[in-house]
């Protein structure tokens, strides 16, 4: 009986030592999962990392272009502005432009009045004769009797006051 106890001792011991090494080969192949699996999770980690770091990266682009439309934003309010301040300018001298046009073509315009045409003064109509003498505008050509043309004025055509009208002389006076 001893012997049989024995034996099956023995075959315990063998079943349990066999247990033993299937135990230890599931273990040394745990461990190299878990080893591996280590592997993996460092490796998650770092793109983890890797990705926190781009995205804060973005955020901060994020932000800054954020920051500079709004300068942007700022600058066309500000360009606008400018550009309407310039158009009403333009548009003011455009106005002024034709006013002085429409000056300059009234002086271009003008001529020189012809002696042996006119026999009286333009102005008053008094027959110009030995004592009552012609006297030429210098602004309008027209020819005059020194009554109507006793002013002296600057006009563009020269540096120095010349004779002019009383009509011209008024026009000239006021503008």
């Amino acid at each position: 009986m001893f012997d049989t106890q024995v034996g099956q001792l023995r075959d315990n011991l063998s079943t349990m030592h066999s247990d033993l090494v299937n135990h230890q080969d599931k273990v040394i192949t745990l461990e190299g999962k878990v080893d591996e699996l280590s592997g993996d999770k460092l490796e998650l980690e770092a793109k983890l990392e890797n990705a926190l770091d781009e995205r804060r990266a973005l955020l901060e682009r994020c932000l800054s272009s954020e920051s500079e439309c709004e300068k942007l934003r700022t600058l066309t309010v500000e360009l606008r502005r400018k550009l309407d301040d310039a158009l009403s300018a333009l548009h003011e001298l455009g106005r002024e432009n034709q006013t002085l046009q429409l000056e300059t073509a009234k002086h271009v315009n003008r001529k020189w009045a012809n002696d042996s045409e006119v026999d009286c003064c333009t102005l008053c109509q008094k027959i110009f004769s030995v004592t009552n003498r012609k006297h030429h505008c210098r602004n309008c050509g027209n020819i005059f009797c020194h009554e109507c043309s006793s002013h002296n004025a600057t006009i563009a055509a020269h540096k120095k006051p010349v004779r002019v009208c009383d009509n011209c002389f008024g026009e000239l006076c006021t503008s």
